[in-house]
Formats: structure tokens, sequence, C-alpha cells
């Protein structure tokens, strides 16, 4: 296997209930993960596109968090919608611009 072109990183942190920060994985990331891996796979892209879980991407109160590698693109809000979109990217396409994580503090 020839090495990834773009790794896609999926925040998959869990807080415990209530925290007031919040966590990708209370907000369906795991899902996220597996979903878009079978995508990049149905794809063809399974080889060119690497997806792995992350732990805390210091973004949770913008979650759910992917960030694409080596473009540092990062995305916040992700829902399954989304992953279409970020999978063009992962092909080599545009960011897609809607889901840009906006130019905040690193918390």
């Amino acid at each position: 296997m020839p090495k990834p072109e773009k790794q896609l990183l999926v925040c998959v942190n869990s807080r415990p209930p209530g925290n007031p920060k919040g966590s990708c994985g209370e907000k369906g990331s795991q899902g996220l993960f597996e979903r878009l891996k079978d995508m990049l796979h149905e794809r063809g892209l399974g080889e060119r596109v690497m997806v792995n879980r992350t732990y805390c991407l210091k973004h949770c109160s913008r979650g759910p968090v992917v960030a694409v590698q080596p473009d540092n693109v990062w995305y916040a809000g992700v829902t399954e919608a989304d992953l279409a979109a970020i999978c063009g990217h992962g092909e080599g396409g545009a960011p897609v611009e809607r889901l840009l994580m906006p130019d905040i503090p690193w918390e």
C-alpha cells in the first residue's frame, strides 16, 4: 500500500455528561468516523486517504471536528450530511468553505 496522500482526523473524544465544553463523542463523532471510512472505501479512495480516530483536537464546543492533513484544514460542526463533501476534499477537491473552523483561539 502506498503512503496516503491525505489523512482525515476525526475527534471521538468523550467527556462526562454535563461537562460545559461538551465533546465530539457525545455529538456522534464515532458514527461519523465509521461512515466516513466506509464512504472513502466505496469511492475507491481507501489507499489514498487514511481516516483515523483521534482524541481532543481542542475545539470541543465546535464539534464534531475533522481535520484534513497535510492541508491543515479544520472542519467544525460536521454532520453525516457533510461527509460526501469532505470526501470530495479528500479526493483532491477544494476545502468545504461552509464547514471551515472559524479563526478562534485554541482552547
